[in-house]
Formats: structure tokens, C-alpha cells, sequence
């Protein structure tokens, strides 16, 4: 009782040192107010009167000089001048006092000495006979210079003593509103503690001992936490691992503990290991639980941790790497993988078959993206149905989806080519019926090319290399058919060099043809650009898309005339639409050996003074894999071009692997987004968060951003909110020949009355 009176006794003289304490405090933040409030009236207020007397006496010396200029009034010029002079000088040292050392007062001094030398040389000047009125006016507008350069420093010294009296009111408000709050919060103190001081003390000192124990333990944090005796008993649980029971189903936390958690413990206790985490479940969840043992307090400290729903990420990640989205089939990266595993197993009669679609391209560039997805899919079902129609004892098939419309089939357990038949006569015949896709009919046939190990290759590389040039060769013969592969195939490669052999007479018979694709401002609307798209006009094939002519130009080295030809036609053509009074922007794609050649920027510059055309309306468009080939030497041609005045951009962006590092070394103008996240951009999270990304980056590197491939309003809707620049795509235009262009470029049409 006698120590409980003791401590009554302590707080009530710790009340009444607060209270000296608090008039101490009282009193000095008092003092702070008043010196607050003097330093207000005794400087900075004086300061604002003498910066704006200042100001007027300064900016009156121009009118005086410039009367003196128009009237010739010396009398009159040397009173006011003077006089202004000396009020400027005098209001100056009273400043110079007030700012010492200031750098804007020495600046203006400098100034205004400057003016008064300026206006002694006008004086002399306008003296002279005859008057030299050049010399005076480029001493009025000296005058005006020096006129701007006191202006900010002026506006310098009004925003340190704007800042200096907001310092002084705002510590005389601090000061005032900490007097209040000590106040308040001393009185409020004092009579809490002489109402409940008794019960406060006895409170504390019955529940000292528990609060001693549980001090170290965070007891509101969000995670759940435990702790444990040595052989496992629940000592004490956190509110995050009730809730986390409760959510579970379970009443008590120890049900949702490891089911061998004691001998969990036992075993780090032998090992004399401190920390161990492992991942259980429970409820159809999963729990990361990591165990930390005090051994100097006897005690284990468990945390847990649902990772369910990142278990459900990863797991949903690692099926986006090995299944194809569009059709649920296991990709490329996995038919390579299980053919390498059948390979290394010695699994015997194993075989490769490449199944594509014949005229797939044709169809699907007829097409959106939505209903060649579609397509892909009901083309996928169709396949799967004709394999599980066929009923091969012991025979293993597995169907695989490659890029484009090529699936694959990895055959196990195959006693000879010959029982491949019925499964062949079932894929051909599985097209006899068409496909509906969103209320229409497509008609299709397959090329299928096999190759068997060992016969034709031991390795995955080569099977795969061979099954290739089956299907090839099938396609070559018209589609609609299966071939086992032969050696005889050298007949493909003489029809590849014909195909050849014409592409290297298609320029000088004029077979080839440049289409052009809009490229239109999102903010305008209007037309600021054309991509020339190349096709081939074969006197037998008809209209020859790039896709199936290009890699064998790029392979056999035409693509380097080619590529002259078809920079060269497009600045022609463009130069005409600029005489048309059209201001637009050509941009060429320019391939990886084109780029590479010795010479290019020689080639450019030559093609751009034979064609008349501007540099700056030229584009260069370059892929990701272009630009990574060769990096320094990239670096220096693109700085040449841009040298020039030639606008770069990187096309089909997001395809590729590029470094930040190194895109920002390049002096590009403009990024195009890859149609491939354009494509599901209104309905896919991961396209539209890509693309965001890419425009986001573009506009932090001061780049124009084009997305390509857009064919749908609520693709434009997207866009715009993500602030992309410029688009171009069906909605607005197929890519058409240069007297559509003429057309449409006449008729002024625009975003809004397209589609």
C-alpha cells in the first residue's frame, strides 16, 4: 500500500513539473511569436516596399531614354534620367543592406550601371551631327535587354522575401497552434490522471508481466504468426492466424499446422538447424510455413503465408509456355522436348508429321484476327477428331500447335510407316466436310509430311528438317495430300531456284508493285504517313504476298535490289504527292542485309537527290532483330541517317528481346506496337498491358508511338485512352495501290468517317 501511495505521490509531482514545464514552453514559444511577428514589420516588409520602389525607378529609365530617342529633348533627358539614376542608386544600397552578399542584387547592380553607361551613349550619341540613328536604336535595345535580365531578379528577390515572410508566418502559426495543443493536451492530461491514476497504475502493474512477455511479438501484424513451444504446443497465435483458421474452416489454429509439425521440430532440434521453410496443404489451399527456432528461449516462431493463388500464377504461367493459347494444344517447345525424351528412351517406331493447312495465308489475311483465331481453333478440334477416330492398337499420337497454322504429331509405338494410313486417310478425309466459323463456311485441305526414325534421322533437328521438306514438297504439288519423305526431294529445289529465277527478272520486267498503308494521327485524324508494302505481280502465280517471296530474296541476296527498287519508287512517288501539295511521311522497311550493306547511307542519300525528295519526309523502318545484329555498327548507321534527316523507327516492337540500354542509344523517332498485341487489345489484360508498357516507354524516350494491325473501333477506344499517337490498319485502309491513295488522300478522308 505504502508503494502504491508512492507512485499516487510521483504522479501528481510529474503533473506539476508538466505544468512549470508547460509555462516554460508557454513562454518561449511566445517569445518565438513576437520575434516572428518583428522580423515581419522591421525587414520584410520594408524589403517588398524598396524592391517595388526599386522596380518602378528602373523600369522608368527605358520611357526616358526612348523619349529622348523620338524628341530630342536633352534637358529634359538629363533631368529624369539623373534623377532616376540616383532614386535607383539609393534604393539599390538600401537593398544591398537588407540582402547581403545577395548574387540577384549584384546582378542587378551590374544591370543598371549598365544602363547608365548605355543611356551616357545615347546621350553622346544624339548629340553628335549628324545623328546616327542605327547606333541608337541598338543602344535602346541594349537598354531592353538589360531591362529583361533585372526583371527575373527582381522577380528573385520578391519570392526569397515572399518565402522568408510564409517561413516567419509559418512558425508564428506553429508556434501558436504547439501553445494551444500544450495547453490543451495539459489539462486534458491532468484531469485523466487525477480522475483514473489509481486505476491505471494498478491495471499496469497486474498486467506488467504478460505485456513483458508479449512485447516482442507483433501483435497486429497482417501476417499470421506463432508461437511455439519446443514439441510443438500453440503458446500464443496472432489475430492474422485466427483469421486465417477461420477462413480455412477450422476453429482452432492448430489445425491448420503442419500434421507432423512436432516431429518437423524434433528433427531441426537434432540438426541444430534455426530456420526451415516448407509449403503443405490444407483445405485445398497451400501454406508456406517457415519455422525459426530460439533455442535460448525454448521457443519456435512460425509464420505462414496462403500462396495459393501465387501457386495458381506460376502454375497458370508454365501452361502459357508450354500450351498454345488459342487452341489448348501443347506448343512447339513442347513437341521438341517429348521428341528428344522418345529419342533418348529408345521408345521404339517413333515418327514426325507436319500438318498445314493449304492456303492457310490467303484465308487468313481475308480475315480478322478474331475469326482467323477461330479458325485456327475449329481447324485444331477437326484434327483431334479425325485422330481419335482411328483406332491403332498400341499406336501413340500426340497433336502439337507450331506459329501460324502448322500442328505437329509426334507418333510413338509405330511397327512400320505402313499403320500410319488409316491415320492419314482420316486427317485427309476430316476435310472433306468445311469448318463453320461465326456463321460461315471455310474450305480447306492439309499437306502432311512424315518422317520416321531411324530411317530418316536420329536426332530431333533432323526429323523435324525432313518432315519440313515432306510437307513442302507435298505443298509444292498442289496440297491435299501426305508424303513419307525421300531423298528424291532435290525436285523441290529446282522449283525453288525457277521461283527464284523469275524473282531476279521481276524488277527489270516491272512485275513488282509498291501498295500503300495510311498512317493516321489519332489526335487529328487525318492521314500523316504511308508504309509502301511490296508485292509481286507473277505473269502466272497473279498477286504474290511478301511472306512467300522475301525469305528467298533475303537468302539468295535479292533482296538487296530489291530493296534499292523499292526505297527508290517510293520516294518517286511520294515526291509526287508532295507536288500535290500532301505533306506526308513515307516509311520503307528495310531489311536486316540492306541495312547491313556497305555503302546503305551512300545509297540513301544518292536515291533521295535523284528523287527530289526531302529527307525528313523519309522513314526508315527497322525490326528489333535488325537492330540487336550488330549493335555498335548499328548505332553508328542510324546516327548517320539521322544525320541525313531521315526519320528511324523500330518495327514490330515487342517481338523481339530488346535492351533498354540500347534502345536508348538509338537515335530513333518512332516505335511501332507489333499487331500481335494490337490483335485482343479491347479484351486481353496481358496485349492492352503490354502495349501501355511499350507506349509508356515511347513517350518516357520522347519517341512517337504507331500501333499497326488495328481493325476495330473499340481497338481505337483503347488506344486513345492509352494516349498512342498514330495507327494504321484495315479500320481505316487496306494496304492499296497509289491511284486509291490519290483517291482517298483526295477526298480528305479522315478517322471519323472511316471503317
Amino acid at each position: 500500500m505504502l508503494s502504491f501511495n508512492r507512485k499516487i505521490f510521483t504522479i501528481f509531482l510529474l503533473t506539476l513539473l508538466a505544468g512549470i514545464t508547460l509555462s516554460i514552453l508557454t513562454h518561449l514559444r511566445g517569445q518565438a511569436v513576437i520575434q516572428a511577428g518583428e522580423a515581419l514589420t522591421e525587414n520584410s516588409l520594408p524589403r517588398f516596399d524598396a524592391i517595388a520602389h526599386l522596380q518602378r525607378s528602373v523600369f522608368a529609365q527605358k520611357p526616358i531614354l526612348y523619349e529622348y530617342y523620338a524628341t530630342l529633348d536633352r534637358r529634359g533627358y538629363a533631368t529624369d534620367f539623373m534623377t532616376t539614376q540616383n532614386e535607383s542608386q539609393r534604393l539599390m544600397q538600401e537593398l544591398q543592406a537588407l540582402y547581403q552578399a545577395s548574387p540577384e542584387m549584384a546582378r542587378i547592380e551590374t544591370a543598371v550601371n549598365r544602363i547608365k553607361q548605355l543611356g551616357s551613349q545615347l546621350d553622346a550619341v544624339m548629340s553628335n551631327k549628324p545623328v546616327d540613328w542605327d547606333r541608337a536604336r541598338e543602344i535602346l535595345a541594349e537598354v531592353s535587354a538589360q531591362e529583361a535580365r533585372i526583371s527575373p531578379e527582381i522577380e528573385a528577390l520578391v519570392r526569397i522575401n515572399r518565402e522568408q515572410v510564409s517561413r516567419y508566418g509559418m512558425a508564428t502559426r506553429n508556434n501558436t497552434l504547439s501553445m494551444i495543443q500544450m495547453v490543451t493536451g495539459f489539462t486534458v492530461a491532468s484531469l485523466v490522471l487525477t480522475l483514473f491514476a489509481a486505476y491505471f497504475v494498478r491495471t499496469h502493474l497486474r498486467e506488467s508481466a504478460d505485456r513483458k512477455m508479449l512485447s516482442i511479438f507483433p501483435e497486429r501484424s497482417p501476417n499470421p504468426m506463432l508461437r511455439l513451444a519446443e514439441d510443438g504446443t500453440v503458446i500464443y497465435a496472432n489475430a492474422a492466424s485466427i483469421e486465417l483458421a477461420l477462413q480455412l474452416g477450422f476453429e482452432h489454429v492448430a489445425e491448420i499446422l503442419p500434421t507432423d509439425l512436432s516431429t518437423w521440430l524434433e528433427i531441426m532440434q537434432l540438426q541444430n538447424v534455426q530456420r526451415e521453410q516448407r509449403e503443405y496443404s490444407v483445405s485445398n489451399r497451400i501454406l508456406d510455413c517457415t519455422a525459426h527456432r530460439l533455442p535460448d528461449l525454448h521457443v519456435c516462431h512460425l509464420y505462414l503465408a496462403d500462396i495459393s493463388e501465387r501457386k495458381d500464377a506460376e502454375r497458370r504461367l508454365l501452361r502459357q509456355a508450354q500450351v498454345d493459347e488459342v487452341t489448348g494444344l501443347p506448343n512447339r517447345h513442347q513437341f521438341r522436348v517429348r521428341l528428344e525424351q522418345a529419342l533418348q528412351q529408345h521408345i521404339s517406331g517413333c515418327a514426325v508429321a507436319l500438318i498445314r493447312p493449304d492456303r492457310i495465308k490467303l484465308i487468313l489475311e481475308s480475315q480478322g484476327y478474331a475469326t482467323s483465331d477461330n479458325l485456327i481453333g475449329a481447324m485444331a478440334d477437326r484434327v483431334m477428331g479425325a485422330i481419335q477416330a482411328v483406332n491403332i492398337p498400341g499406336l501413340s499420337v500426340e497433336l502439337f500447335r507450331f506459329e501460324g497454322a502448322t500442328f505437329g504429331l509426334l507418333i510413338t509405338q509405330l511397327s512400320n510407316t505402313a499403320a500410319l494410313e488409316p491415320l492419314l486417310q482420316h486427317l485427309l478425309a476430316a476435310t472433306q466436310e468445311p469448318l463453320k466459323v461465326e456463321e460461315r463456311e471455310f474450305f480447306f485441305t492439309l499437306s502432311i509430311g512424315i518422317a520416321s526414325s531411324p530411317e530418316h534421322g536420329t536426332d530431333a533437328e533432323t526429323l523435324f528438317k525432313n518432315a519440313e521438306a515432306a510437307v513442302n514438297r507435298i505443298r509444292s504439288e498442289g496440297g491435299n495430300g501426305a508424303r513419307h519423305y525421300t531423298q528424291d526431294l532435290s525436285l523441290y529445289a529446282e522449283q525453288w531456284l525457277e521461283l527464284e529465277h523469275g524473282l531476279r527478272r521481276a524488277v527489270d520486267r516491272n512485275e513488282l508493285v509498291l501498295h500503300y498503308q495510311p498512317q493516321v494521327n489519332l489526335l487529328t485524324q487525318k492521314t500523316i504517313g504511308l508504309e509502301a508494302l511490296i508485292r509481286w505481280n507473277h505473269p502466272e502465280r497473279g498477286l504474290i504476298h511478301p511472306t512467300e517471296f522475301v525469305p528467298m530474296a533475303e537468302a539468295s541476296g535479292l533482296i538487296i535490289p530489291i530493296g534499292v527498287w523499292v526505297l527508290r519508287t517510293a520516294c518517286r512517288q511520294l515526291r509526287i504527292w508532295l507536288d500535290h501539295g500532301h505533306d506526308l511521311v513515307m516509311a520503307v522497311n528495310i531489311s536486316a542485309r540492306q541495312f547491313q550493306q556497305q555503302g546503305f547511307v551512300a545509297q540513301v542519300e544518292q536515291i533521295l537527290l535523284e528523287t527530289g525528295l526531302p529527307p525528313q519526309n523519309l522513314e526508315l523502318e527497322i525490326t528489333e532483330s535488325v537492330a540487336l545484329h550488330d549493335i555498335e555498327r548499328t548505332i553508328a548507321t542510324l546516327h548517320e541517317l539521322r544525320q541525313i534527316g531521315i526519320l528511324l523507327s523500330i518495327d514490330d516492337f515487342g517481338t523481339g528481346f530488346s535492351s533498354l540500354s540500347y534502345l536508348r542509344r538509338f537515335p530513333l523517332n518512332k516505335i511501332k506496337i507489333d499487331q500481335s498485341f494490337v490483335h485482343n487489345l479491347s479484351d486481353n489484360l496481358h496485349d492492352a498491358s503490354i502495349a501501355h508498357t511499350i507506349i509508356l516507354l515511347g513517350h518516357s524516350l520522347k519517341l512517337t508511338v504507331i500501333a499497326e494491325g488495328v481493325e476495330t473501333q473499340a481497338q481505337i477506344e483503347v488506344l486513345r485512352r492509352m494516349h498512342c499517337d498514330e495507327i494504321q490498319g484495315y479500320l481505316f485502309s487496306h494496304p492499296v495501290a497509289a491511284s486509291e491513295i490519290c483517291d482517298l488522300l483526295a477526298q480528305g478522308r479522315s478517322l471519323a468517317n472511316a471503317g
